[in-house]
């Protein structure tokens, strides 16, 4: 009782205090191991909810919600799903364009169509813009082998002289 004032403490906080050192054998609190709450979200979840985006990119926050809730017992809000897909950089125009590339009977025409040519005759092109506000590509790609950086826009004849003097040479080197 006589330590009290002298120490500026309640008799609750001596108490604290003491069943704390009884219990670990030192008077601090344990040191935090994250700041803040700690995600709902476990990593296997996470991968099940970014396979699920990924293969059905049209799927509606609360359908999110009850795939979770139905197949992984983790009942989560859809405040919670949105902020996981930003955290990841899932947003809604990377959605919609995963939504735009994703058609059946179009994906099935281009690859019977690029079935008749060996793998050694394709090549892909990317188009790639840049302003103020963006330093670098958001998503890299490897084997790029030729490249031409246009200010404002590519037209037709602009296309055909890339294609032939940076393409078409650069498959012949």
């Amino acid at each position: 009782q006589e330590i009290l004032p002298i120490a500026d403490f309640s008799l609750a906080t001596f108490y604290r205090v003491r069943k704390c050192f009884h219990s670990s054998g030192d008077v601090a609190k344990a040191e935090a191991l994250g700041r803040g709450r700690p995600q709902s979200i476990a990593e296997i979840d996470a991968h099940y909810l970014l396979s699920l985006c990924r293969t059905q990119p049209t799927t509606f926050l609360d359908e999110y919600r009850e795939r979770l809730h139905r197949y992984r017992h983790l009942p989560v809000s859809m405040t919670t799903i949105h902020r996981f897909f930003i955290r990841h950089g899932i947003n809604l125009k990377c959605v919609q364009k995963m939504a735009s590339e994703r058609s059946p009977g179009k994906r099935a025409d281009c690859v019977r169509r690029l079935a008749a040519y060996p793998a050694s005759y394709i090549v892909s092109t990317d188009e790639v813009s840049k302003d103020d506000r963006t330093y670098a590509r958001m998503m890299g790609r490897d084997g790029i082998f030729a490249a031409r950086v246009v200010e404002g826009s590519f037209d037709r004849e602009r296309f055909i002289r890339y294609l032939r003097d940076d393409v078409v040479c650069a498959c012949y080197i």
